[in-house]
């Protein structure tokens, strides 16, 4: 009874990122433009799904927000409040932190690759098809954005 309760007691007390591992590194002012951004919503970041690339002197993460609780109940534990999930974006070129963006999630984009050229992100990935379940995408897309004095904002096509 001892071994059980030896093995099972710090699975109750540590936090469930604790138990999941760290997230990838990034540099220092997009760890601080997510956590802030991941405290704004509310919400919980799942760190197996960020995704860091850098390219041409750009720093481009992705990162993974579940559960946001934002103007639902500020009462709940943040990444409580649902089983929604939404994909942002920042980057760091030269010494300036962009905005999170939206970049995907539950519905929309599911990304699986970053390319940065000339001052532009392009996000390729898959997207819902007419008879797919929200689970699984399975049509081609991508997203492209272009970094901007005033952040990222999507080129449309």
């Amino acid at each position: 009874m001892k071994l059980l309760a030896a093995i099972f007691f710090p699975l109750l007390v540590l936090p469930l990122d604790a138990l999941a591992g760290s997230c990838p590194a990034v540099p220092a002012q997009i760890a601080k433009a997510i956590r802030q951004h991941i405290i704004t919503l509310q919400a919980s970041e799942y760190c197996a799904g960020r995704t860091v690339k850098t390219e041409n002197g750009i720093t481009v993460a992705i990162y993974t927000a579940e559960g946001a609780c934002a103007g639902e109940n500020p009462r709940a534990n943040p990444g409580t409040c649902s089983n929604n999930w939404a994909r942002y974006m920042v980057a760091l070129s030269g010494r300036r932190i962009t905005p999170p963006v939206e970049v995907g999630g539950k519905g929309d984009l599911a990304d699986r690759d970053v390319k940065i050229s000339d001052g532009t992100i392009e996000v390729s990935g898959l997207s819902i098809g007419p008879n797919d379940s929200m689970c699984c995408p399975s049509v081609p897309g991508k997203k492209k954005f272009k970094i901007s004095p005033s952040g990222l904002s999507e080129i449309r096509p």
